[in-house]
Order: C-alpha cells, then sequence, then structure tokens
C-alpha cells in the first residue's frame, strides 16, 4: 500500500540560525512520501536565500507582512497537497520516524481528528536532554493550558497511547479533511493559543485529540517567540486569545458560570502584577478586555 502523502509546513520569520540547525531533519525523514512548504512571514533576515539554496525543492511562500502562526498555517494550508498536514515550528528537530508512528496511529481510527507527539528539550548548542516539553495538554475550565509532564525527566512514565484535549502547533497531525471541516485556524488569534482554540473546535465536531508517544521530537524552548516579542506583549494576546476561545467555544449556560471565575481571575492576576511593582504587565491584562 502506497504510502499517503503528508504536508509539512514549517512556519518562519527571521529563523535563518534556526533553520539551518532544525530543518535538516525534516529533510530526512524516513517516510516516502512528503513535501514540505515553508511560509515565511515576511523575514529580513537571509531566510528565503538559504531555503532556495540549499533546499530547493522545498516549497517557499513568502508573505509580504508577518501573518503571525495562526494565518501563516492557513496560508500554508492551501498550497498543501497532502491527506494530511503536519504543522511544525522552526525550532523542531524531528526522529526520523515521527511520521511513520503518528500516520499509523491515525490510519487505525478514522475518528482521530489531531495527533500529537512526545517533545523533549534541545538547548542552544543542539544538546539533546532527556527533559520533557510536552506530551500534549490539557485544559481547565476557565481555558488556562498545562502542558502534560513538562520539565520532568523523561523515564516512560507517559508512554501511552491517550487522549488529550489539545495539541500544540509545533507538532500537530491533522487530517487536512478535518482542517478543511473545522474552518482552519482563527487568523483573529495572530499566535498562542490558536492551537487550543484549534483543538477545541475539532474536539466540538466530534473527532479526537490524541497523542502518540512512540513519535517524539526535540524543542529548543522559546526560541520562535524568543525576544521578538516582550512579555507584556505575549501577556495581552493569550489573554484576549482565552477570552476569545472560551466566547467562542463553551455554550451561553456554561458562559454563565465560567466567565465569572476567569474575570475574577484575570482581576486577581492584574492587581498582583500592580502590587509587584510590573505595571505594564497589569495594563496587558486590562487591555485584553477590550479585544
Amino acid at each position: 500500500m502506497a504510502s499517503l502523502l503528508v504536508s509539512i509546513i514549517v512556519i518562519n520569520y527571521n529563523g535563518k540560525n534556526l533553520l539551518k540547525k532544525f530543518i535538516p531533519s525534516v529533510a530526512n525523514l524516513n517516510y516516502p512520501n512528503y513535501e514540505v512548504i515553508v511560509v515565511d512571514n515576511a523575514s529580513t533576515d537571509e531566510s528565503i536565500d538559504f531555503l532556495r539554496k540549499f533546499y530547493p525543492h522545498f516549497k517557499v511562500i513568502r508573505n509580504e507582512k508577518n501573518y503571525g502562526t495562526a494565518e501563516g498555517s492557513n496560508i500554508g494550508a492551501k498550497y498543501s497537497e497532502g491527506e494530511y498536514i503536519f504543522f511544525m515550528s522552526n525550532d523542531m528537530e524531528l526522529d526520523s520516524e515521527i511520521l511513520n508512528y503518528m500516520i499509523k496511529r491515525m490510519e487505525e481510527d478514522p475518528k482521530i481528528g489531531i495527533c500529537t507527539c512526545k517533545m523533549r528539550r534541545i538547548t542552544e548548542r543542539g544538546e539533546r536532554l532527556n527533559i520533557i516539553d510536552s506530551v500534549g495538554g490539557e485544559l481547565d475550565i476557565f481555558g488556562f493550558p498545562s502542558a502534560r509532564g513538562i520539565n520532568e525527566p523523561d523515564y516512560g512514565q507517559y508512554d501511552y497511547f491517550t487522549e488529550v484535549f489539545f495539541s500544540f502547533g509545533g507538532a500537530m497531525l491533522i487530517r487536512k479533511k478535518v482542517f478543511e471541516e473545522v474552518g482552519g485556524y482563527d487568523s483573529e488569534f495572530f499566535t498562542l493559543a490558536d492551537d487550543i482554540d484549534l483543538s477545541w473546535r475539532v474536539r466540538l465536531l466530534g473527532y479526537k485529540v490524541v497523542v502518540e508517544p512512540k513519535a517524539f521530537l526535540y524543542h529548543r524552548v522559546s526560541a520562535t517567540l524568543g525576544t521578538r516579542f516582550g512579555r507584556s506583549f505575549k501577556r495581552f494576546v493569550s489573554e484576549k486569545n482565552t477570552l476569545r476561545m472560551l466566547l467562542k467555544n463553551y455554550g451561553y449556560l456554561a458562559l454563565l458560570f465560567i466567565l465569572p471565575g476567569y474575570f475574577l481571575l484575570l482581576l486577581g492576576e492584574i492587581f498582583f502584577f500592580f502590587l509587584i511593582g510590573k505595571p505594564i504587565l497589569s495594563k496587558s491584562g486590562i487591555r485584553a478586555f477590550w479585544w
């Protein structure tokens, strides 16, 4: 049986140095049928030149402005030809067998809409650590996410197949038909929580979000966002997107119970940052009310 075509979509913004370190793992996967699409969000470094010189067989989509990860992913999906789409960040080193394990798992159950994998840490120097970054994600009732296993040494405690609430967007395999059915990413998110929102909407359609722990990659933590966006900006976007996500995906009755608690928690954070002398972070929380 012929292997199904997988479209790997990499979002890049001024990430030439990251691409040099991590894109070789994408080019050398032990999976016979995949294409690579790099969506460049108006980089001003030499990312495009690097890709065209060393990876001329990759599809490179050059945007005129930075659309963020959400709309950037949607743009990449429009150019994809695969039955599956694998969304990843440019700061990931993939294990060569990752697609084999994930595709096999999804082909066993047509109700699986999204499959993610185990992520471990990798240092700036390229040292692979036996420290878990995530094994899928969970969400509490107020929309606050948590990464399963984060910062724990990996001694196999999460080596079992299971459903999770969401997949991180940097390591998400999704059926293309499901991606189209759900309407893709919400471009209003720009970045942060866009992956949680997508996973939630996929679940609302009746599909499963699962983690296949045999599949793994290494993640350079915070390399993609890095220092390009300040902490206040990231806090504003995170809170704004969380509120948008709750309003979109909860029913009216649920919102009557959830929103008061959410706003109390947010107000608590606003006052906390003010009391410890970080008014900029307090202001970011206040701005999130008026998205």
